[in-house]
């Protein structure tokens, strides 16, 4: 059963008084000042008399005397912060966190202590009317964020499982991934205290529902009052955490009524609609906002997410949107770059597990796509025939069932993909990506971006570079390459555009190179030539646009844009070469070994290219080293059944050029090599059905 007591369950024992509930709320908060307030709740047997001694870091930093009568005693301690260091989200500055210490002491003996951990900012959702719509976004100390995230599920169907190293696994995935949000979906639970806390630590912003989704829900007192009580318990257990962003009634609710059709499906009159839509009133318009007001005052409250429906035309502009066009109704990937909303807080593709993760579930013989139990492990009852629907129109179909899995992972990383970037062009217009979903909560084919064991998909790296503070980001519109170069940063960027149309075999085909100085929290389109004088008359299956983003320090982006869908490119035959360390791989230096009289790598089959790697270590870190002479198109690096994950993959090796990718294990192998297989897109034309 995944349903019973699972946290832990003590008795407390206390003489005198204890304290029930201590939390430290933000005042002003200015540059040279911060004002907070300490507020105790204290439980004593009989009257007595205490001192109350908050200490910041340590330090003392207020003191009053307090006569407490037997029963609740609240009482409420003003105290400020010197220049305080703000708390800010990751990628933007430091996530400075202050102890504060609340004592009770009775004859200067302490009697009972707690502790909170402060991080001071301002945090708003700023919803204002313009020409279009009205805006949906967040500033944090006054600076508007774009929000880049994933939406979070229980860690695990049996909710007890979920361990802290597992928690931290997963938020400093987001946070390496640049995310700085997570929304705590409607459907799952009030997360663990160490996931905020986490989050803190990271700097990532928590987009929190209240735990009511896809469903209507009763309006009788007895009802309610369970709600407000549950409500208020997470509200004030929550408050103090400066990640907390937003507290949202439900998940999906408003847009299921009105656009789901549950009304005629159930058979459901005028009046009966009309009192169950009265019962939502009473919970998500007047119960929760008054929670919320009363406990956590100040925080943004929203009724329901998505604010509208996408049947409703200004879900595009105000409010957030779940857009699932893309996948529900079979839209192409295409169809993001127009439905480009104000806050995208929900859209998404599935794939399959990582074929070794895959390996840990089903037996070998099942393994098929459409066995009895590979179905057993994919809840949407079309999602094998949507993924392989749209496979068909952008790749070519595998034909077994190991390179299914991978390609079904660059069909949704390229889906996803092609939506963050069209909505973070579009900033300041758009304002937010949050994507379906970060995690799994059981082995399962989903819409994730890291599998049930941990093992980042490829959607997870397409995120990393999506979401990279800095993005180049490619695209062709009307008939034209135009570049746009989108900034989180805040500061000015001065560097320099590089832009090279490049064949499969490294030749140049067309560049340019354009100084830049992009500004802060910005995006704007660089470049723009038509594709007809670009490529030259080139083939456009044959070669690709190669963006980079050069600054002082080196290289700050890139991005490649191909011409023709992944299934139509022409792409070379290779074929995998092992070296032994610390052979060269350049193929220059190669042919020198050779003239020296010792041997070179060994050469590739015939009408195949070689892609030439080897492994060895430095350190603990075992380092993997490609290249290659033509284009290698999403190469995925497979360590079988050793635990870990590699710092890159899924990617695409330019002609040329050196690739270096650690993997992170906890195992000890002296040597990772015979364990290493490399697969590429072009791999899985050669077992075509």
């Amino acid at each position: 059963m995944t349903c019973g007591i699972w946290r832990p369950v003590y008795v407390r024992i206390w003489d005198g008084a204890r304290i029930a509930e201590f939390s430290v709320t933000q005042g002003a908060l200015r540059r040279e000042r911060a004002d907070l307030a300490a507020e105790f709740e204290i439980e004593a047997g009989d009257s007595m008399r205490v001192s109350l001694v908050v200490a910041v870091d340590g330090a003392p930093a207020a003191c009053v005397e307090a006569e407490l009568a037997p029963g609740i005693n609240r009482r409420r301690i003003e105290l400020s912060i010197a220049s305080p260091e703000l708390w800010w989200t990751n990628g933007l500055g430091k996530q400075r966190l202050y102890r504060v210490r609340g004592e009770v002491r009775a004859k200067g003996i302490p009697i009972d202590r707690a502790e909170r951990r402060v991080g001071l900012r301002t945090v708003e959702l700023v919803e204002e009317a313009d020409s279009i719509g009205r805006s949906f976004y967040f500033k944090l100390n006054g600076v508007p964020l774009y929000m880049k995230g994933a939406n979070w599920v229980p860690l695990d169907s049996f909710l007890g499982r979920a361990s802290r190293d597992r928690y931290e696994y997963f938020v400093a995935s987001a946070a390496d991934a640049s995310m700085n949000m997570l929304r705590v979906w409607g459907g799952g639970v009030y997360e663990d205290d160490a996931f905020y806390d986490l989050c803190d630590e990271y700097g990532i912003l928590v987009w929190q529902d209240f735990m009511f989704a896809c469903a209507m829900y009763p309006g009788d007192w007895k009802f309610l009052r369970s709600v407000g009580r549950e409500a208020a318990d997470n509200a004030k257990r929550l408050r103090g955490h400066p990640c907390l962003a937003l507290w949202c009634g439900n998940n999906e609710i408003d847009e299921a009524w009105r656009n789901w059709g549950w009304q005629r499906r159930h058979g459901i009159g005028s009046a009966d609609s009309a009192r169950i839509w009265r019962d939502y009133e009473k919970l998500f318009h007047e119960l929760l906002p008054a929670v919320v007001a009363e406990h956590d005052p100040g925080r943004p409250y929203v009724p329901s997410s998505p604010r509208f429906g996408r049947a409703d035309p200004r879900s595009l502009v105000e409010g957030d949107s779940h857009y699932w066009g893309v996948w529900h109704d079979g839209e192409p990937f295409e169809a993001y770059r127009e439905k480009v909303p104000r806050f995208m807080s929900e859209f998404g593709f599935q794939s399959f597990p990582a074929f070794e993760s895959v390996a840990r579930f089903i037996h070998p013989r099942d393994m098929s796509a459409e066995s009895e139990a590979m179905l057993a492990h994919q809840k949407h009852p079309r999602g094998n025939e949507t993924i392989r629907e749209y496979m068909s129109r952008d790749y070519r179909m595998p034909g077994s069932f190991r390179d299914f899995t991978y390609v079904s992972q660059l069909l949704q990383a390229e889906g996803v993909r092609t939506g963050i970037e069209a909505e973070r062009r579009a900033m300041p217009y758009c304002m937010g990506s949050l994507f379906w979903q970060l995690n799994d909560c059981w082995p399962a084919v989903s819409w994730s971006a890291v599998d049930y064991y941990g093992a980042p998909k490829a959607l997870y790296y397409a995120a990393r570079g999506a979401y990279a503070p800095i993005l180049v980001s490619p695209v062709v519109e009307d008939g034209a390459i135009r570049v746009h170069v989108v900034s989180d940063l805040g500061d000015t960027f001065e560097g320099e555009l590089v832009l090279e149309i490049v064949d499969f075999a490294g030749e140049l085909v067309w560049a340019r190179r354009i100084g830049v100085a992009v500004p802060p929290r910005s995006s704007a389109c660089w470049f723009e030539e038509s594709l007809e004088r670009a490529l030259r008359g080139r083939d456009e299956r044959a070669v690709f646009l190669d963006a980079e983003l050069v600054g002082s320090d080196g290289r700050a982006a890139r991005n490649l844009l191909y011409f023709a869908r992944p299934g139509d490119l022409d792409l070379p035959p290779v074929e995998y070469v092992s070296c032994s360390p610390p052979v060269i791989m350049n193929a220059r230096r190669s042919r020198a070994r050779e003239a020296d009289g010792r041997p070179g790598p060994p050469s590739a089959g015939a009408g195949a290219a070689a892609v030439r790697y080897c492994s060895h270590q430095r350190g603990r870190v075992h380092v993997v080293e490609i290249e290659s002479d033509v284009l290698v198109k999403n190469l995925w690096l497979d360590a079988g059944d050793i635990r870990g994950y590699f710092s890159d993959n899924y990617f695409d090796v330019v002609p040329g050029e050196r690739v270096s990718v650690a993997f992170l294990t906890d195992e000890r192998r002296a040597d990772m090599f015979p364990y290493i297989r490399l697969t590429s897109l072009v791999d899985t034309y050669r077992t075509e059905e």
